[in-house]
């Protein structure tokens, strides 16, 4: 499980905040419309070497690039 929240979202800049298992210090991802881009600007405590949590994460925010939420809990099984 992670929470996001939405940090900005200025001239297709999306920012988000990304807190794995609700746990930890959160990380922040962000997403370049202009050239396409996902970047990581800090890892969370949680995620550590793995992309686990930050693909689940990045995958939501390119699904969502045209009206992201403000707040998200991503569930998976």
């Amino acid at each position: 499980m992670v929470l996001m929240k939405l940090i900005s979202n200025e001239n297709g800049n999306i920012r988000y905040s990304y807190q794995p298992e609700h746990d930890g210090e959160p990380g922040i991802l962000a997403y370049d419309k202009s050239k396409n881009e996902t970047i990581i600007e800090k890892l969370a405590e949680k995620d550590g070497k793995s992309t686990f949590y930050r693909n689940h994460a990045f995958t939501m925010i390119r699904k969502t690039i045209n009206n992201p939420p403000k707040e998200k809990t991503l569930i998976w099984y």
